[in-house]
């Protein structure tokens, strides 16, 4: 590929790569540990396309001082880009698990690994281990076994990160995370085996744009409070699961908390969106990765679940977690709930609408329960 159509590819990337990012950095309503993960992939790539760019400007021009250059900027070339490959797995993992400590953790051995693969490219000046300038001061691709496997190593922890992990997220997050990490490799992988014209660059950045309409599209559905799905995912899965013929049956739960008002009342506001968290991470921490959960408004969250699972044992496990809450007075109030549920069928005879209408009366009609037993705290909080 000539230098100056390979200057064209990567010059237009860099651009698409500094739009992503002026207009994510400015994007506040997301999560910030995964803003911060993205940025530092969109860095990593982008600092590696500039030296990639400045060893084509360098490369073929006689003398020494451009032998040094093209050997400098091919070594940062060759590190950025592993580092753009680790950072783009620790990407992908975050996505998985939304597990912090366990991403930090992941990050420590990705920068050891990245370290020990600078000091094998300083060494390249010397022992030409890894990558070698021909006499016209241009880079002999030899595709060095040693690059290619610091480059693809975050492959194989990918592959055993979705292997293991298939069953505690949707099956749509993870075909999405697979095509992201796929055209993060495709590229590469193509010019290492193939020796074709670099792709790397056009796959790269179309992971990334990929990545970005997915944070986007991720971000609208979530409650920016609870970390759950809002309103509007929950109007999305309904929706589809309105069009489904198949016979298909969801149990579906609605749940309002008690005396939430006098919280916010006798409390304050913060208080009041810390009995919010606090809901969601209880529901979170005890539904399955095929499960659905969003708040539905204001103190109001919204379970769905097959029905083949027993949903009566789900929620007996969130009114366990409550109570151990309560009991342990790690906060001001105790979080008290009611709810109603029934199993819903589609393409049966009952819209949606009217099911929805049926357990938010099956829900008042408990709260209601309550409200007759509250003369009995014990009775209250159980």
């Amino acid at each position: 590929m000539s230098s100056v159509f390979a200057l064209n590819v990567i010059f237009g990337s860099c651009l698409i790569i500094i739009l992503i990012f002026i207009d994510y950095s400015n994007n506040y309503n997301t999560d910030r540990f995964q803003r911060r993960i993205f940025c530092r992939v969109l860095f990593c790539v982008f600092v590696s396309a500039v030296f990639n760019m400045a060893y084509h400007l360098a490369a073929g021009r006689s003398g020494m001082i451009f032998y040094y250059l093209v050997s400098v900027f091919s070594a940062l070339h060759f590190l950025f880009l592993a580092f753009s490959f680790y950072s783009i797995g620790i990407f992908a993992d975050y996505t998985i698990f939304r597990d912090q400590l366990r991403t930090r953790k992941i990050t420590i051995v990705a920068r050891v690994i990245c370290v020990i693969y600078f000091v094998i490219l300083a060494l390249n000046m010397k022992f030409r281990s890894t990558f070698y300038i021909t006499e016209n001061n241009a880079l002999w691709r030899d595709d060095c076994i040693v690059r290619a496997a610091f480059n693809y190593a975050p492959i194989l922890f990918m592959l055993f990160d979705f292997i293991s992990s298939r069953k505690i997220f949707k099956k749509h997050h993870l075909y999405m995370i697979l095509l992201f990490v796929c055209l993060s490799f495709a590229g590469p992988a193509f010019d290492t085996f193939f020796g074709t014209a670099r792709l790397v660059w056009p796959c790269l950045t179309a992971a990334l744009l990929y990545a970005y309409f997915f944070i986007i599209r991720t971000d609208i559905q979530i409650d920016s409070l609870t970390g759950i799905g809002n309103r509007y995912s929950f109007n999305e899965f309904i929706d589809k699961l309105a069009r489904l013929n198949s016979g298909e049956s969801y149990a579906i739960v609605m749940i309002d908390m008690d005396h939430f008002k006098e919280i916010n009342d006798t409390l304050g506001h913060q208080e009041g969106d810390n009995a919010l968290r606090d809901m969601a991470a209880i529901i979170k921490n005890n539904i399955r990765g095929s499960d659905f959960a969003a708040r539905y408004g204001g103190d109001e969250f919204i379970l769905a679940a097959s029905a083949k699972h027993q949903i009566e044992k789900l929620m007996n496990r969130i009114q366990h977690a409550i109570n151990v809450q309560n009991e342990k007075r790690i906060r001001p109030f105790n979080i008290q709930i009611s709810y109603g549920y029934d199993v819903y069928t589609s393409g049966g005879g009952q819209t949606i609408e009217e099911f929805l209408a049926h357990i938010d009366r099956l829900m008042y009609k408990h709260k209601e329960e309550r409200r007759r037993s509250s003369d009995n705290p014990g009775e209250a909080n159980a």
